[in-house]
C-alpha cells in the first residue's frame, strides 16, 4: 500500500490505521505490489478507518483515488474520500446508508460509497456523497452496482469553493458544487464496516 504523494508504504507516521472497537473489526495485511487487505469481523456494523492526518484542503486541489476489490457485496459498507475526522466512534462512519438512509456522522465530508444497507439506490450501488457543515448533499448515483469478485477504481477530485467531481473507473459520473465547507481541513479517509454477520 503506497501513497502517490510520498511514495512510501503503510507508516504511522503518515498514516492511521484504527480499529474502533476493543474488539478487531478487521484485520489489515499488506502484500507486494502494493495491496492493503481489510478483513471485516462478523459483527453488524462494525467499522473500521485508514487515513492521512487532517492537512488537505479544496484550494489545493486535493485528489483520493484508490482501487478496490470487494468479494462480498451484500455484507460490507466502503467510502472513499475526504472527511474533517480521521476516525468515527463505530458504529458511525463518514457518510452511509445504514439503517437504509444517507447519514453522516462528519460535519463535513464527500466521497465515493458503497453500502450493504442502501435501500435508496440499492446495496450495491456505487454513489457519490457529501455533507457539508452538518447538511447532506443530494447523492450522485453512479449508475453502476458493484459485483462480487469485481475491482473498481474510485475516485474524489476537490475544487475550489469546496467543489466535487466524483469518479467510477476513470470516468467522471457527478459533480457536486460546494460538498464541503471551502477552507476545511480534510484527511483522505477509506473506511470499511460489515454489514449482516458474515466477514
Amino acid at each position: 500500500f503506497r501513497d502517490h504523494f510520498t511514495d512510501d508504504t503503510l507508516s504511522t507516521d503518515k498514516w492511521l490505521s484504527t480499529v474502533t472497537n476493543h474488539t478487531h473489526a478487521v484485520n489489515h495485511a499488506t502484500y507486494a505490489g502494493g495491496q492493503l487487505l481489510i478483513t471485516t469481523d462478523t459483527t453488524d456494523n462494525e467499522a473500521s478507518f485508514i487515513a492521512t492526518p487532517l492537512c488537505w484542503e479544496d484550494d489545493l486541489n486535493a485528489i483520493a483515488e484508490a482501487k478496490i476489490l470487494v468479494t462480498d457485496v451484500s455484507a460490507v459498507y466502503v467510502f472513499l474520500g475526504f472527511s474533517d475526522a480521521t476516525l468515527e466512534a463505530t458504529p458511525d462512519t463518514p457518510i452511509d446508508y445504514s439503517g437504509g438512509t444517507l447519514a453522516a456522522a462528519a460535519t463535513n465530508a464527500v466521497g465515493v460509497l458503497m453500502d450493504g444497507d442502501d435501500t435508496v439506490n440499492g446495496a450495491s450501488s456505487i454513489v457519490g456523497v457529501g455533507v457539508l457543515a452538518g447538511v447532506l448533499q443530494t447523492a450522485d448515483d453512479s449508475g453502476t452496482d458493484w459485483a462480487d469478485g469485481e475491482w473498481h477504481s474510485l475516485r474524489v477530485e476537490l475544487g475550489p469553493d469546496g467543489d466535487a467531481v466524483f469518479f467510477l473507473d476513470g470516468v467522471s459520473f457527478g459533480q457536486m458544487a460546494t460538498a464541503i465547507t471551502s477552507g476545511t481541513k480534510m484527511c483522505v479517509i477509506i473506511a470499511a464496516a460489515n454489514r449482516g454477520s458474515s466477514a
